[in-house]
């Protein structure tokens, strides 16, 4: 009994780390945001998972646990120490939606024993025509089914696919933001997103300030 709620014990302290870089009165948690271009992620084995592979008995975790490596694209606040950042991942909902694409707006707690994604925090943007970076969509609310907010007309510098390649379910499934997309001539585009600054200000002043973090605002 003791050994099965310690292990449950030991999952609630692990989840409020991924969630929250420092529970303890302190300076805020040092945070790099950044745009980075996937590398490689690979899912971690859980903690209620045996080396034999089975499951340890009364033991429960909440979130799937992934390590990620991003080639640093642009840096928007923080300090970046070489080229790519890796860091772990806790999603509740399985494989980070973000993860699907090949670039993303990611806000990492940078720690001395493992970098950790701020939980959620991570949104899939793309090249646009002007240099810049935007989302497809909302990500933002929208993943919580959540009136979409600030979405405006974009020109986005590449397709997101081929047509050809999925399914009309495919598209739906792999594509959340289906309604912004535009499916003439063979080629999935998108049309419609958030700019990456106002993205940024969004979890600067929403979520990040929720959990009593505080990062620079971007100069406009």
């Amino acid at each position: 009994m003791f050994r099965s709620t310690l292990l449950v014990l030991l999952l609630i302290v692990a989840t409020a780390i991924f969630g929250r870089a420092a529970a303890a009165p302190g300076p805020d948690p040092e945070i790099l945001a950044v745009v980075g271009r996937l590398v490689s992620i690979k899912r971690l084995p859980s903690p209620c998972e045996r080396k034999d592979g089975s499951a340890e008995p009364d033991c429960i975790t909440l979130d799937g646990l992934y390590e990620a490596k991003y080639e640093i694209q642009s840096v928007l606040s923080g300090t970046t120490h070489g080229p790519e950042i890796s860091f772990r991942i806790a999603d509740h909902y399985g494989f980070p939606r973000f993860a699907h694409y090949r670039d993303a707006l990611l806000f990492v707690t940078i720690h001395a024993d493992g970098n950790v994604l701020q939980k959620y925090q991570g949104y899939a943007v793309h090249r646009t025509t002007n240099g810049s970076w935007a989302t497809c969509g909302d990500p933002y609310n929208e993943f919580f089914g959540d009136p979409a907010q600030g979405v405006q007309a974009i020109d986005f510098a590449d397709d997101l696919g081929i047509v050809g390649d999925f399914s009309e379910e495919g598209i739906r499934e792999r594509f959340p933001e289906a309604k912004y997309l535009d499916l003439s001539n063979g080629r999935i585009r998108c049309r419609r997103g958030i700019p990456l600054s106002d993205l940024y200000e969004r979890v600067r002043s929403g979520v990040l300030a929720a959990r009593d973090i505080t990062i620079p605002a971007l100069d406009r």
